[in-house]
């Protein structure tokens, strides 16, 4: 078969959410992937008896409660009648975090969150839980926004979204610190800021809110067997509604017949469609698959306004060492400052100084041998650090590995197995530009109206993935894939578009 409805272009979380629910609804797909197995940066890959995860290390919105409008990875896994194939573990604290002098568990739920850290600075518990129930409001009003804008005019809006209206342009630094005046509870607080690849002062509170809220509020999983499990279960869900992937199928050329989309070109092969959905880079996708000529002027500045964000370096390790024994939690951040400004200075200029150490073998042994563990030492940094990532790599691997020891005695000693991952090898296997691991930045300016829209100015063309509304994360593209799949069926309210899909294909499981 080479005539389709949809298209879809990369196999990250993104695209396979998007065509898996434009399956569902009725509508013919064919995913292309260049890699040879599903996920962009969830995939896993295995090394003897170890299965890694190449890139995440937790996602929020697995499980059937959370806050209003949450839950988006459960509605998708039971709309695609796959949520039974699929095992999420609870991760309770969502991370932990070391500073000189002190560490910290963060507790899922805000009532734990405000009584641990409560307790820990006293005078600040008031403004904590201001701040902390604000963000719950902003994660809140986000979900309806969208829908909102386009029913009620602009003044009605601001009256029915207070918060999202008074902070869309603000940064995480600069609400926090009007609430939380104690140094250290604002780097505790600020912790997870990695997972988002920008530090306080620059990342997007609206963003930030709706991270923070996923994991204490919706709850924060890891996948049994490894995140390539999700991708392979969305892959299921597609299949199960007739939907087609190839692998190795690099799509080379978008076509474009009378000003609209009508197909891909693979290898020599056409396959046409009326609608493609990329979840691969945007300026490659616009400017190499398309053409710069298709787009409004202002679109293409538009794009190569855009700033990218930073990509990262991971250390795959297999130890031998008791962690179990050693306390260390699922996900740890270990910093040497609690200023993250100048935490993330030095990662911008290429240094060591911050690392997070996951270990998922404390909450899914199988993924190693017994008696054995699997680690994974990751750091953000430029794709620009060093003119040759190959000659560099070994360097930033012991020096990863330097500091995972100051938290894990004896680690270098007890090492079974290492691996590394640079910039260059996350731009290899994603063909995301310069390896970026977040799309582009979340900072205030390239959020919310300001990021690039799901549907683009040419006819048939539409994005899904971290690229694209509303941001990076597992949980951002996986709402990315959502309203892609709500763009091509026309249905603006997300309420309506999930009640029409689990209506849909009577007789099959939904």
């Amino acid at each position: 078969m080479t005539d389709y409805d949809v298209i879809v272009i990369g196999s990250g979380i993104g695209g396979l959410t998007a065509a898996g629910l434009l399956a569902k609804a009725g509508k013919s797909v064919l995913v292309l992937e260049s890699h040879d197995r599903p996920g962009g940066y969830a995939h896993g890959f295995k090394r003897k008896r170890y299965h890694f995860d190449a890139g995440v290390h937790l996602i929020s919105g697995c499980g059937p409660r959370g806050y209003r409008g949450g839950q988006v990875i459960h509605k998708v896994l039971r709309a695609l009648a796959v949520e039974d194939e699929i095992q999420f573990i609870g991760i309770d604290p969502f991370s932990h975090a070391y500073y000189p002098g002190f560490n910290a568990g963060l507790p899922q739920s805000i009532e734990n969150f405000i009584a641990e850290f409560g307790r820990r600075f006293p005078e600040q518990r008031q403004g904590l839980n201001d701040l902390t129930q604000l963000c719950l409001q902003v994660a809140e009003e986000i979900t309806v926004a969208d829908e909102m804008m386009a029913e009620v005019d602009h003044e009605q809006a601001q009256c029915l979204l207070p918060a999202l209206f008074k902070y869309r342009k603000s940064t995480l630094a600069e609400v926090a610190e009007r609430f939380i005046t104690d140094p250290e509870l604002l780097g505790v607080f600020a912790s997870n800021w990695p997972y988002l690849g920008l530090p306080p002062s620059e990342v997007s509170f609206v963003y930030w809110s709706t991270m923070l809220i996923g994991y204490m509020v919706d709850g924060a999983y890891y996948c049994k067997g490894g995140f390539q499990r999700l991708a392979d279960t969305l892959v299921n869900g597609l299949k199960c509604h007739g939907g087609e992937i190839r692998f190795k199928a690099k799509a080379e050329k978008i076509l474009i017949e009378d000003g609209a989309v009508a197909g891909v070109v693979v290898k020599d092969q056409r396959f046409s469609a009326p609608m493609v959905i990329s979840n691969a880079d945007i300026r490659h996708t616009v400017c190499e698959m398309v053409g710069e000529q298709y787009f409004p002027p202002r679109y293409i500045q538009r794009i190569k306004k855009m700033r990218h964000s930073l990509s990262i370096f991971v250390v795959y390790l297999a130890t031998d060492l008791d962690l179990t024994a050693m306390n260390l939690a699922h996900e740890s951040f270990c910093y040497s400052d609690v200023d993250h400004d100048r935490n993330f200075a030095r990662t911008v200029d290429g240094e060591i100084s911050w690392l997070s150490i996951t270990a998922p073998t404390l909450v899914d042994p199988e993924l190693a041998p017994p008696g054995q563990h699997l680690l994974m030492l990751t750091t953000l940094l430029p794709y620009q650090a060093t003119e040759s990532w190959k000659q560099a790599k070994p360097g930033y691997m012991d020096a990863l590995i330097e500091l995972a020891g100051h938290y894990i005695p004896g680690l270098r000693q007890h090492i079974l197995f290492s691996e590394g991952g640079s910039p260059a090898t996350m731009r290899r296997y994603t063909q995301n530009y310069q390896g970026a691991a977040y799309g582009w930045d979340v900072s205030p300016s390239q959020v919310g109206p300001a990021r690039i829209p799901n549907q683009s100015p040419l006819k048939g063309l539409c994005f899904a993935g971290h690229w694209t509304s509303p941001g990076g994360g597992v949980y951002g593209v996986s709402v990315s894939g959502v309203q892609a799949a709500q763009k091509v069926l026309g249905i603006s309210k997300q309420a309506e578009f999930w009640r029409q899909l689990n209506e849909v294909n009577e007789g099959r499981p939904s």
